[in-house]
């Protein structure tokens, strides 16, 4: 039995799971689902990749599209960034900041959980609790050797029960005031 070299084996694959992640995100854009185009590309890319795992062997284009990524994601956010954003942002510091806390210490407390009731590893638990965006979090988990299933199931649970759910009583809410 011979061992594949090199990623282009892969790239049927590769090309489904990211045709998948892109029907996805067209599809919940056109449903006008709230965030639907990372909802929609991971359930798409997951539906695509059911019956076959998307662990790939070959670290170039996924380190490669990943990298590409988070540097539009930086640009993102930069470009955003402007002096009246800081001034706002130095004047919530205070409850900033405590709020932070409260949400570290939560996360703690579940992470905990995680370990101790279900035996998970302490990066894992602590990165599938850890605030922050889907992609963010699951870059860093994949770089820090994580469980990827689990830190994306419970962030994608964490999105789509905030999207899906809270967010339309907010929205709600705040008009009928």
């Amino acid at each position: 039995m011979t061992q594949k070299q090199g990623w282009l084996p892969d790239a049927g694959r590769i090309a489904r799971v990211l045709a998948g992640a892109l029907a996805g995100a067209l599809l919940f854009t056109v449903l006008r689902v709230p965030a639907g185009t990372v909802v929609g590309s991971v359930v798409g890319s997951a539906l695509v990749n059911r019956w076959r795992p998307a662990a790939f062997d070959h670290r170039l284009p996924v380190r490669a599209l990943r990298t590409v990524g988070m540097v539009l994601l930086g640009c993102v956010a930069g470009a955003r960034l402007d002096a009246e954003t800081l001034r706002i942002l130095a004047g919530l510091a205070l409850p900033l900041l405590g709020g932070v806390a409260l949400l570290l210490l939560l996360e703690m407390l579940l992470a905990a959980l995680l370990i101790v009731r279900h035996g998970v590893d302490p990066v894992t638990a602590v990165l599938a609790f850890a605030p922050g965006g889907l992609s963010e979090i699951s870059l860093t988990a994949q770089d820090m050797g994580a469980r990827m299933s689990l830190v994306l199931a419970v962030h994608m649970a964490r999105v789509l029960a905030v999207v899906l759910l809270v967010l339309p009583l907010l929205v709600a809410w705040a008009g009928a005031s």
